[in-house]
């Protein structure tokens, strides 16, 4: 195989020859593997570091930027050089760029959170390790900015390896490799050859991309750590998160909070939704929301299904409150979904008043990633949105027959 210029990413790996299924490829050596246990051409750096107990995610991204730093000495340059200096990942938009174009996605919370959390563990090596050791950690190789490229790095390229207790590392060259949906291949260490390789779960010809997994992700999800959505419906795992919300008003709010508390959930919670469908939690937390007083000694057991933390019973009826918990989905769905229709409607006319070429090329690229992304998401949406609204048809149908036949035999025995 080779590393060629691909229509589907930038760079890949293209087949030279003929692969036939289940051929193991790439052998990548453990020696040539990076680990939190690599040495670091700067010794003095690794060591303190170690002696500090940074943990592994922290601790890689550190040992990126000092290797990178070290281009002429370290073993990794030829790797380091063919790395993009900017990761396509939502690490580098800017705040003003998620709420422009993320508005209507939930992914623009993950987005921020992540962020937050770089710029936290940045800051706290800069506070506890990075100042007291300033000839090892100059701050102009050190900051923020070469930081969220490290870790823009780890969040694309970092693998966790199945057969070395979920050990995460980086593999040089065989993480140029670009996602497919289709395919459900990935690296992993082989304990006979003692090395990682992936083996293939289809055959190539000479001249195809080989593709590997990056695991089963949502389109959201693979454009907060890779940069990229896939087509609309080529992905069977995508799904959009739908917003719950307690309302305050509800008499037994101070109840309820207290057992979603229990279950380490808040009055604001996401879940899943697919196109097949809604997880067993958002049912458990709607029944939960919708809960009459009555219904109090069922709090708890509400929770801990929403929770995913009940082992006992995982599937959770109510049918006498059915129709209001799948109203309250309903809701939910159709204002989300007016947020999605809003950004998409307004699309078309953002960043006419740009001029320079530079900004408008940036700001038509992300646009085009966030409209792919809320399309796929929106059509989940109005997937779930038919489903509830047949079966809430259904169920006031059937509602109404029961009334007509009550009537009927009230009449008659009248």
């Amino acid at each position: 195989m080779a590393i060629q210029r691909v229509e589907v990413g930038e760079r890949g790996l293209v087949a030279s020859k003929n692969i036939r299924k289940g051929e193991k490829l790439l052998f990548v050596p453990p020696s040539l593997v990076i680990t939190a246990d690599s040495e670091w051409s700067c010794a003095e750096a690794g060591k303190v570091l170690k002696q500090n107990s940074v943990p592994d995610w922290p601790l890689l991204a550190t040992y990126l930027i000092s290797e990178a730093s070290q281009m002429k000495s370290s073993r990794w340059r030829n790797y380091i050089s063919a790395l993009p200096r900017q990761p396509y990942s939502l690490l580098y938009w800017t705040r003003a760029e998620l709420d422009r174009y993320l508005e209507a996605s939930q992914i623009r919370e993950r987005a921020i959170e992540r962020i937050t959390d770089v710029i936290g563990t940045y800051d706290d090596l800069r506070l506890r390790i990075f100042s007291n050791y300033p000839h090892l950690f100059p701050e102009e190789v050190f900051n923020i900015e070469t930081f969220k490229w490290s870790f823009g790095i780890l969040f694309s390229r970092l693998v966790r390896l199945p057969s070395m207790d979920g050990r995460v590392a980086l593999v040089p060259w065989a993480d140029m490799m670009n996602h497919s949906c289709e395919v459900d291949t990935f690296l992993d260490y082989d304990k006979p050859s003692k090395g990682v390789v992936f083996t293939t779960d289809r055959p190539y010809e000479p001249g195809e991309q080989v593709y590997i997994s990056y695991g089963k992700k949502s389109n959201g999800e693979l454009l907060l750590s890779y940069g990229f959505v896939p087509k609309e419906g080529t992905n069977p795992s995508d799904s959009v998160e739908l917003s719950l919300s307690l309302e305050k008003s509800d008499k037994c709010y101070k109840e309820k909070l207290e057992a979603l508390r229990k279950y380490e959930l808040s009055t604001s919670q996401c879940f899943p939704i697919q196109i097949t469908g809604w997880p067993v939690e958002l049912m458990a937390y709607a029944y939960l929301a919708v809960s009459p007083p009555s219904m109090s000694r069922q709090f708890k057991e509400m929770s801990a299904v929403a929770s995913n933390k009940n082992t006992t019973k995982k599937d959770l009826r109510y049918p006498e409150i059915e129709e209001q918990a799948l109203q309250f989905i309903l809701d939910a769905c159709e204002s989300s979904l007016s947020k999605y229709n809003k950004f998409l409607q307004s699309s078309g006319s953002m960043d006419l008043d740009v001029t320079s070429p530079k900004q408008l090329n940036r700001r038509l690229f992300l646009k085009q990633l966030a409209v792919d992304l809320c399309t796929s998401e929106r059509r989940i949406l109005f997937r779930t949105q038919y489903i509830l609204r047949r079966r809430l048809r259904d169920i006031r149908s059937g509602e109404l027959r029961a009334l007509r036949l009550f009537d009927g035999l009230r009449k008659l025995f009248n």
